[in-house]
């Protein structure tokens, strides 16, 4: 299924223009791990220590740093994102983000830039419904995973009270397609965010 391409409004995880300083406030306040269960999200990706792993969204680094110690010092991140505000300021938290090689990358909203099965994980952590044609992005995902390697998609339910506005949302049902379409095997995992679900698409071949 070919997904339109979104006029996107501004809503508080829109990257393109972001204040990295202001925006880290809200999306790293420690109080954001009581809802947004962030060892589930390590869980549905089952990092083992040394894998490789990419946050695309990755924002002011919220996951980046439990990522990290997820993979440890024997382990890669590459955070994504398309904003070159967000890069920079990954950049200058080298230090406080983790044991793992970071490599801070900015991309398109249209192609991730993995390399072809190079990553044992990949994360989306309400970013997926930024992308415009989300079922070819599926497919670039799935290229750029190892053989057994899984992309998790955690973004907001059609009725949350929060989060971006109403006709970019997707159900589950949607985003399951997309990423079976693209050659996944998918659950959707059980979860206890209040306000979000989490997708998980396998690589098996």
């Amino acid at each position: 299924m070919r997904q339109k391409k979104h006029n996107h409004g501004e809503h508080e995880h829109h990257h393109a223009f972001a204040d990295p300083l202001e925006n880290a406030k809200q999306w790293n306040a420690p109080e954001r791990d009581q809802w947004q269960h962030p060892e589930e999200i390590l869980a549905a990706l089952a990092l083992e220590p040394g894998a490789s792993v990419a946050d695309i969204g990755a924002g002011t680094g919220y996951m980046v740093a439990h990522l990290s110690k997820a993979v440890g010092d024997d382990g890669a991140v590459i955070a994504i994102d398309a904003s070159e505000k967000m890069i920079e300021y990954l950049e200058g938290r080298r230090e406080e983000l983790g044991p793992a090689k970071l490599t801070c990358q900015k991309v398109g909203t249209d192609d991730p830039e993995l390399e072809l099965a190079s990553v044992d994980g990949v994360l989306m952590l309400d970013t997926w419904h930024h992308i415009g044609d989300q079922q070819a992005y599926a497919m670039k995902v799935y290229d750029g995973l190892k053989r057994g390697g899984r992309f998790v998609i955690v973004d907001y339910e059609i009725d949350a009270e929060t989060g971006p506005p109403r006709e970019m949302r997707l159900t589950t049902q949607q985003v399951t397609k997309q990423l079976e379409d693209a050659g996944f095997r998918v659950d959707v995992a059980s979860e206890s965010m209040p306000r979000q679900y989490m997708i998980v698409g396998h690589k098996e071949r």
